[in-house]
């Protein structure tokens, strides 16, 4: 009875330290309310639970959502673990490799003059330097 009673010190703790970080949060009044009633909701919504290891967990959870939200300065909860693909990643400014890997096509260095035209390649025996 008496961890259940401690436990329950430890809620309305929290579920006060909320309401009190609600009216000193330095943003605008739809992110004062978005605490007040995310605090409410996540309260109502966990009232069901009885197990002290679950308890002890969201309670774990709001004060870490509390933490980050003053540290970061965003009241919004934070984005975890999201499988792989679920967001498309944004095309790279620099189209291609930043170095390419020479083929085939190119020809190697020691081809003798059966080069095209416009090959600028290097001598046979000169060493292959990479400027970047």
């Amino acid at each position: 009875m008496a961890a259940n009673a401690a436990t329950r010190a430890r809620a309305l703790a929290l579920y006060r330290k909320l309401l009190r970080a609600a009216r000193a949060w330095p943003g605008p009044e739809a992110e004062k309310q978005y605490i007040r009633t995310e605090s409410r909701s996540q309260f109502e919504a966990n009232r069901h639970i009885t197990k002290l290891e679950e308890i002890d967990q969201k309670i774990f959870e709001g004060e870490s959502r509390h933490d980050i939200a003053w540290h970061y300065k965003i009241p919004y909860p934070r984005l975890h673990n999201f499988p792989v693909g679920s967001f498309t990643e944004k095309p790279s400014r620099i189209t291609g490799p930043a170095v390419e890997i020479p083929s085939d096509e190119m020809g190697t260095i020691d081809e003798d003059a059966t080069k095209p035209s416009g090959f600028r390649g290097r001598a046979p025996g000169s060493s292959l330097s990479m400027r970047f």
